[in-house]
Formats: structure tokens, C-alpha cells, sequence
């Protein structure tokens, strides 16, 4: 009997090991009734042995306990069997996080892909509570709480929602919580991860609204069809032209969008690119009540079905349309000149020949245009004013030449203007003029009077010398905002600085011949000097600085009695005269009170005068160590002006120098008070502002520039090439001007004061309404003479002398305007 009990104590110790549940459990509690009962029946065997029913009795309980033990067994293995399974199926389940939580919400088992999805360990998570998955902010408001109370709530609940890894990062995950129903209550919670997804969503996404921004911020309408012609998508510039949603649009056929299309061409062309997957387009124009809008209308086949763009050109007709109406007014102008002109193509063909060309030539132009040049009049070939006009093709640049025409047999004068299209050629009979020079230059030779004859001469010429530059002049400054690209911003810089210095080479002569004819009358005032140092500093300094040179200039705080404008040039020609002969070193402009007197002072450390030259200097043409006649360094009429100027004003100009070492010169002048100098808005004058301005000149290509100009600027302008055709045309304008412009010796010996007189008349009349007074006028002229200036004073004009830069006339019509 011990014996067998012995073999009873195996499944007691087997029993004790581990726990038990369902089966298990109750196989156990009946094991655990048999122990007892075994141990009761052994208690009563070692007592007293009554028989040998009890004997049986408790043999049959140890079979019953070995086969119960054995059942348990099995159970355990096959629960074991189990639970392997399951977890070979959760840790295979990489691609999810499987965890389950305890009731109150802390981790009790936790998958190898929770591991790879969340970072935490299994021993990490373990314990923790579900909370370590949200963001600080979450958990201080109760979500994972919120979690748990709607899974037991709704029995399963499915959301997305970023959940935060272990490094801090963000994880969008798409999470199912399922309630565990069992002995103790729990929940099951599996999240997928969608990271990449959600990154890819959002990258589509944002590629729609890059692309949606792009399409919204074209200047184009663009409306997208589909195949059955509804639209699909509107961009905003489209809203704004139809005053219609997208979500009002959409789904609808274009033309239930715009009945108005039905039928029409637009249709047609639209139905065209749906069907044969070809792009087309028109130029569209929509007349409103008091409104015309043009709209440039393309379809292009998309992948959809077609794609509807409409661009505005309604600004780009009007100035298509302006430029025809320009064209017009040129051809009008060229027509009503008194010059010949005519264009040829880069073929030499005749393109163009006006009513003068043809009337010289005595053949109508029906017969020339669309021919070569010489094929019409083949005495040209190998002439001196074919080859002047090839030269001016080959060099791109304009030229004026005077010749003996092979066709007509006289001298003209003939201007040659290279274009993009051609060439452009005026001419004129300049056979009395030429016959008049030749006589001056034979009266030159002779004349006692060297001087005298000089000036005349000057005079006489500066007319004609001065209509070409000032044409120039004018043309290069509007030309400036058309120019595109570094070549031709610096070829027009370098046309500009080739006119300036013509402009001052003729300055500087039309100043000689003005002083020789006591023309010039200083206008006496009190003159700051410190605005006319600042003035040379901000010219010259950089001009200076190309040569190496340092330009000191001193402050002066002092005023001068003296001609402000004069002054001004008597310095200019001392700096110019320094920088000629100065290589290295430095010019300095002073100022100084001495004796009642303030001294003007131009130094330079430059080549110096010799002794026996102090004197000759002052002489024009004379120039010292430039016997080759450099042109680089002037006429020589720089110092010969300031003379003329210093005797004009009464300032006594000193010399001394020190040959290949300095040279000083010093201007005396009378002092003056120092006054505020007044503010002017002569310049703020200029702006046209819609004024009416009448400009009157016989030369085609200046009125041509100052037309331009002044449109420029903003005036209306009416050009005529004489007095009868400015009048013609203010009968058919029907408004008065507000200014006239007008040069003084115009063709058959008619002058600008006149035409000037004329104009007013017609407007301050007997009958006609009172004016404000007469209209205000400007002398544009390239006369040198008393006359001009004389007339211009008596008709109450304005002069300026050409050629002038548009700068020097927006000054001029500024101070005009401004005191108006």
C-alpha cells in the first residue's frame, strides 16, 4: 500500500507545477477530491485493515487519478500546442502591430511588428500603459481613455491617426480595437501601418495643389473639357472672365455654359480638336455695351478631351491698332514734307517714294516701287550717293552727304537712315545753298575780316549743321527703353556718347559765333556756388576716374554776383581743358574770399604751358603739344570761350603754370548773398498730362523725333512741316493748344514767330471765347544770329538752340509751362 502510494506522489508534484483553466481546471478539482479521499481510505488502512472491499476501493481511486492525471496532461500539451500557433501567427504578422491591453489600459503582450512599427521591445512595452503611443498633449486629454470607453461601447472601433514612435517621430497608423470577452475582460488593438501611404497621399496631394496654383496664376483662362464636351476643371482667371464657380460649372456642356457658342465657329473649332486631336485657334472679338474685348482663343486635346484657353489681347489690338494709325501719320507727314524721300528694302527695292521724290523724278511711282534702285535709274550705279548709302549699310549707322545727284544733274544734300527694314533716304536741293557756301568760302579767303567772316559763316551754317544731330539727339533717347540685350544697350551708349561730344563740338562753335555777335546777355544774380560744384563733381568724377585721375572737390559755402548758366560753362571748359592734358595725378576746384572778391580756382597736375604759350592759349584752334590735331582733345575752343565769357561778365581770369609739372587758372568774381535757392516745379511741368501740343518744323526726321517724343511724355501732339499745314490740321483738330513748338526759318521763307502768331490768332480773334491769355511758344532753332533771338522776344517765345538732348527741352518746356 506505500508502495502505491509512492506512485500517487508523481501527480500531486505534476498537478502543483502550473496553473490551470477551463478543462483543466475542473480535471484538477476532481484529482484534488480523490487525493483527499485516497489519503482519508490510507488514514483508515493504517488504523485498522476491516477488510478487503477497501483495499479494491482504493485501488480503483488510483486508477481514476493516473487516468484524470493523464488527461491533463494532454490538455496542457495541446494548450501549449496552441499557444505556439497562435504566436507564430502573431509574430509573422510583421506588417501589424498586434497588442493587447489589460482593462486598465496597460500593455500584456506586444508582436514582433509592434516592435518594427513602434520601436519598443516586447520587456519595454510590457507593463507600460497604451498612453507611451500618443503625444504628450493626447494623453493630457484622455484619448487613449476615450479609446477604450467607445471600443466597449460600439464592440469595434476603426480610426486613423498619427501614434508616436519611440524615437518621438510620427506614425499614421489605421487602428481596430476589439473588447476581449473572457475570465478577465481586456482589448485587442491592431494597427496598420500607412506612413508611406499617407506621405504618398499627401504628396499627390500637393502635387494637385502645385499644379492647381500654376494653373491659377497663368494669365490665361483655361477651361478643361471632357469627352462629351462638359467641364471637368476652370481655372481662376477663368472664373473671373465667366463670373462662375467651378462647382458651377462643372458637369455642364460648354455652350449650356455659353449658349451664344452654339453654332458658331468657336464650336466648330473645338468639335475639330476633339476629333482629330489637333490644336487650333482664333483671335476673337466681343463687342459689350460701350466695351470690345479680343480674346485669343486656343483648344488643345488633352487626355480628358480638350483644354480651352483664353488670353485678354485687347491692349495688344489697340496698339496694333495705334501703330497702323502712327503708320498713317508718318505716311501723312513724309507725304506733306518738302523733301524727297524714299525706302528700299535690303534688296534695294523701292518700298516706299512720296509725292516730292516723285515730282523731282518725273515718274510716278507706280512704275518704281517693288524695282531695284538701279534697275529704275541706272546711272546710281557707282554715283558718290549709292556708295555713301552702301557705306551706311555696311556701317549701321546714319550719314548725310552732299552730292552732285546722278539723276537730277544738281546738288542735294541726301540723309541716309539704316533700318531694320532697308534703308531710309531724304534729300533736298541744295544747289543755291551750295552756290552760297562756295561764294562765303571764296569771300573767307579774300575778306580782310578773318574773324567777322568766321562768324557769319557759323551762323549761316548752324542751321542746316544742327537738324540731323538734333533729329539724333532725340531719337537715341526714346530709343532707350526698346533696346534689348547687352550688344545694343551698349551700341546705343556708345551712339550717345558719340553724339554728345558732337553736340559739344557745335556747341562750342555756335557759342563762338554767338559771342562774336554780341548776341549773348548775361543775366545777373546771386549764385550759390556750392550747387554748381556738385554739378561738376557728379559730370566729371567719373570721367576722371576712367583716366586714373582723383577730381577733388572742395565745399564752398560762398555766393557769386554773375550769369548762372555762363559761370557754369567757364568752369566746365577749365575741368575739360584739365582732363585733356592731365595724365596722372589730380585736379582740384577751390574756392576762396580775397580782396572783396571770391576766387574760383581749376589746378591740375597735368603737362603744363610753356611761358612763350600763356598768351596763345586764349586764341582759337591754338592747342599746346597737339600738333597732330587730336580730336580727342577738342577744337581748341575751350579756353577761347572762357575769355570771351570772362570779358563778357567782367571776371578777370589769371594763368599760371609750371611746364610737365601743374597748371593753376583762377576766375575772380564779385561776391554775392548767399540766398535759398527757390523750389521750381519746371521740370514736374513737362508731364504732358493729355496737353495739346502743336510742333511745327521742315525737317522730316526732327519733326518725326519730336513727335515721338513728346507722346512720349505724355501730350497730344498735331506735327506739320509748315505754318498752312498746322493750320489745316487745328481746323479739322477743333482744340486749342496749350503749347506750340516751332523752328525758326522754315521752307519758302516762312518763320516759326509767324506761325506762332498765326496759330494764336485763330484762337484770340474777335468773336471767340476769352482765352487765358496767348498760348505759350517755344523758338526750337539753329540760328545763331541777333534776329532770331530778337523776333522771338517780341512774339513773347521762348528760344533754345539746337541740337538740344530731350533733357535740355523738358527743362526748357518746364520753365515755360511753369510760369504759365
Amino acid at each position: 500500500m506505500e508502495g502505491g502510494r509512492g506512485r500517487d506522489a508523481q501527480p500531486d508534484a505534476g498537478l502543483a507545477s502550473g496553473p490551470a483553466s477551463g478543462p483543466d481546471a475542473k480535471l484538477l478539482a476532481r484529482l484534488k477530491e480523490l487525493e483527499r479521499e485516497n489519503a482519508r481510505l490510507q488514514t483508515a488502512l493504517s488504523t485498522a485493515c476491516t477488510g478487503c472491499d477497501d483495499l479494491l476501493t482504493v485501488t480503483a481511486l488510483n486508477e481514476d487519478l493516473r487516468t484524470a492525471f493523464n488527461a491533463l496532461e494532454r490538455s496542457r500539451a495541446a494548450h501549449a500546442d496552441s499557444e505556439r500557433r497562435l504566436r507564430a501567427i502573431l509574430d509573422s504578422a510583421t506588417g501589424h502591430a498586434i497588442l493587447t491591453l489589460s482593462p486598465s489600459g496597460r500593455v500584456t503582450s506586444w508582436n514582433p511588428g509592434a516592435v518594427r512599427i513602434l520601436g519598443w521591445t516586447e520587456d519595454e512595452a510590457r507593463g507600460q500603459p497604451v498612453d507611451i503611443l500618443f503625444a504628450p498633449k493626447e494623453v493630457s486629454a484622455g484619448v487613449a481613455d476615450a479609446l477604450r470607453v467607445r471600443a466597449l461601447a460600439e464592440g469595434r472601433i476603426q480610426e486613423e491617426r498619427t501614434f508616436r514612435h519611440r524615437d518621438g517621430s510620427a506614425v499614421w497608423g489605421a487602428l481596430t480595437i476589439l473588447p476581449l470577452q473572457g475570465d478577465e475582460d481586456g482589448f485587442l488593438w491592431i494597427l496598420h501601418d500607412r506612413s508611406d501611404e499617407r506621405r504618398m497621399e499627401e504628396a499627390i496631394a500637393d502635387a494637385r495643389r502645385r499644379a492647381t496654383d500654376i494653373l491659377d496664376s497663368i494669365d490665361e483662362a483655361l477651361v478643361a473639357l471632357d469627352c462629351d464636351y462638359r467641364v471637368i476643371y476652370q481655372n481662376r482667371r477663368a472664373e473671373q472672365l465667366d463670373h462662375q464657380s467651378l462647382s458651377v460649372m462643372r458637369g455642364r456642356r460648354l455652350w449650356e455654359v455659353w449658349p451664344q457658342l452654339a453654332g458658331s465657329d468657336l464650336e466648330a473649332l473645338c468639335r475639330k480638336t476633339m476629333t482629330e486631336r489637333q490644336p487650333t485657334s482664333i483671335e476673337k472679338r466681343f463687342d459689350g455695351e460701350g466695351t470690345t474685348l479680343w480674346l485669343e482663343i486656343r483648344f488643345l486635346p488633352t487626355a480628358e478631351g480638350v483644354g480651352c484657353f483664353f488670353r485678354d489681347i485687347t491692349m495688344r489690338k489697340r496698339a496694333e491698332e495705334e501703330a497702323r494709325a502712327s503708320h498713317e501719320r508718318a505716311v501723312t507727314i513724309l507725304e506733306s514734307i518738302s523733301d524727297a524721300f524714299y525706302a528700299v528694302d535690303h534688296d534695294w527695292r523701292f518700298t516706299y517714294i512720296n509725292r516730292k521724290a516723285e515730282q523731282l523724278w518725273g515718274r510716278s511711282r507706280d512704275t518704281m516701287l517693288g524695282r531695284r534702285l538701279w534697275e529704275v535709274f541706272p546711272k546710281a550705279l557707282g554715283s558718290e550717293s549709292l556708295e555713301a548709302q552702301k557705306q551706311a549699310v555696311r556701317e549701321g549707322r546714319e550719314m548725310t552727304v552732299e552730292v552732285v545727284s546722278p539723276v537730277l544733274g544738281y546738288w542735294v544734300e541726301v540723309s541716309i537712315y539704316p533700318n531694320a527694314d532697308g534703308l531710309s533716304v531724304y534729300f533736298r536741293d541744295i544747289t543755291v545753298r551750295r552756290q552760297a557756301q562756295q561764294a562765303l568760302l571764296q569771300a573767307k579767303e579774300t575778306a580782310e575780316a578773318a574773324d567777322l567772316a568766321k562768324g557769319k559763316f557759323l551762323a549761316a551754317a548752324s542751321h542746316d549743321l544742327r537738324q540731323p544731330l538734333q533729329a539724333l539727339l532725340l531719337f537715341v533717347d526714346v530709343l532707350k527703353p526698346h533696346v534689348q540685350g547687352s550688344q545694343g544697350a551698349n551700341a546705343l551708349m556708345h551712339l550717345g556718347r558719340g553724339l554728345d561730344a558732337l553736340k559739344e563740338l557745335l556747341d562750342s562753335l555756335l557759342d563762338m559765333s554767338r559771342l562774336d555777335a554780341g548776341v549773348v546777355q548775361p543775366n545777373i544774380e546771386n549764385v550759390p556756388v556750392a550747387p554748381l560744384f556738385d554739378h561738376i563733381a557728379a559730370s566729371y568724377r567719373p570721367v576722371a576716374a576712367a583716366k586714373g585721375l582723383e577730381l577733388h572737390v572742395s565745399s564752398c559755402n560762398a555766393a557769386a554776383r554773375t550769369d548762372r548758366t555762363l559761370l557754369t560753362r567757364m568752369v566746365r571748359n577749365l575741368v575739360e581743358n584739365a582732363l585733356r592734358y592731365t595724365e596722372s595725378g589730380r585736379i582740384d576746384i577751390e574756392c576762396r574770399r580775397a580782396g572783396g572778391r571770391l576766387l574760383i580756382e581749376v589746378r591740375d597736375t597735368g603737362i603744363g604751358i610753356p611761358p612763350d604759350h600763356l598768351e596763345r592759349i586764349w586764341e582759337e584752334f591754338h592747342q599746346v603739344g597737339n600738333p597732330e590735331r587730336d580730336r580727342n582733345r577738342g577744337l581748341g575752343l575751350g579756353l577761347a570761350i572762357v575769355r570771351r565769357l570772362s570779358q563778357l561778365l567782367n571776371h578777370p581770369v589769371d594763368v599760371q603754370s609750371k611746364p610737365g609739372q601743374w597748371t593753376s587758372f583762377v576766375i575772380a568774381l564779385p561776391l554775392g548773398r548767399t540766398v535759398e535757392a527757390p523750389a521750381t516745379a519746371a521740370e514736374a511741368a513737362t508731364a504732358g498730362r493729355g496737353r495739346f501740343a502743336v510742333v511745327v518744323d521742315d525737317d522730316a526726321i526732327v519733326l518725326l523725333g519730336l513727335e515721338t517724343i513728346f507722346r512720349e511724355w505724355g501730350y497730344e501732339v498735331l506735327v506739320a512741316g509748315s505754318e498752312q499745314k498746322a493750320v489745316e490740321g487745328l481746323s479739322r483738330k477743333g482744340r486749342r493748344p496749350d503749347l506750340i513748338v516751332a523752328d525758326y526759318r522754315l521752307r519758302e521763307g516762312q518763320y516759326g514767330t509767324d506761325a506762332v502768331a498765326h496759330i494764336r490768332a485763330l484762337y484770340d480773334a474777335p468773336g471767340k471765347p476769352p482765352s487765358p491769355g496767348p498760348i505759350p511758344g517755344l523758338i526750337l532753332t539753329g540760328e545763331t544770329g541777333p534776329d532770331c533771338e530778337r523776333d522771338a522776344a517780341a512774339h513773347g517765345l521762348g528760344i533754345i538752340h539746337k541740337p538740344v538732348t530731350p533733357r535740355q527741352l523738358s527743362h526748357a518746356l518746364g520753365e515755360l509751362l511753369g510760369g504759365t
